[in-house]
């Protein structure tokens, strides 16, 4: 009687381990094949997600954005590279500019959903000179701080970089009144709504 109850746990240990394997396979192979789909990207294109954590939640509702982070696509072969500023992306380094593959930057594990747009109104040798100066600002502290005061955190990066050879670019700051948070603060949406631009692609990760 004890052998066969063996047999019976044994058995079901199996079963239960092999519908973890098929699962894990199956969301595997998903996320790759929508990376595979990925159009014709070039330097320069801004990629944002809706994070997965807390503070994603509160970027999101004190900016009315439907993203709560922002990065800049600074090459494309070998691997798809992204740069932002960031607090913690699970990667070396926090609180500070850092380089991440688009893989990670998309990932189920960081983002609920992101997508990819196209900055119309800059051409090719602007974008290449913006992604020049952005480079400079790799391992530069994280500081979360109103307009008035020096700030360096994941939409500001993008603002001055781009600034730097487009002084014209001018999106939208909106006006925070919350304790320790008071004054102008720059949100992704405003890169979202922002004039001449176009969406390339989209990611749904629920």
């Amino acid at each position: 009687m004890r052998k066969r109850f063996s047999y019976l746990l044994l058995l079901i240990f199996i079963i239960v381990i092999g519908i973890i394997i098929v699962i894990y396979y199956q969301l595997h192979n998903s996320r790759q094949d929508s990376l595979l789909n990925l159009p014709e990207l070039e330097v320069g294109d801004w990629v944002v997600r809706m994070g997965t954590v807390n503070d994603s939640r509160w970027i999101s509702y004190l900016g009315n954005s439907e993203y709560s982070h922002i990065g800049m696509i600074v090459a494309i072969e070998p691997k798809v590279l992204v740069i932002h500023a960031t607090t913690d992306d699970g990667e070396i380094g926090s609180d500070q500019v850092i380089v991440s593959e688009l893989e990670r930057f998309l990932s189920p594990t960081l983002a609920k959903k992101g997508a990819i747009i196209r900055p119309l109104f800059l051409d090719s040798m602007k974008k290449k000179q913006i992604v020049s100066t952005i480079w400079k600002q790799r391992g530069k502290p994280f500081i979360l701080a109103s307009k008035d005061k020096y700030h360096l955190y994941c939409t500001t990066l993008l603002l001055d970089s781009i600034q730097h050879s487009h002084p014209s670019f001018q999106p939208r700051w909106t006006k925070i009144n919350i304790p320790l948070f008071e004054g102008e603060y720059l949100f992704p949406q405003s890169f979202v709504d922002y004039p001449n631009t176009r969406i390339i692609y989209y990611l749904n990760n629920y």
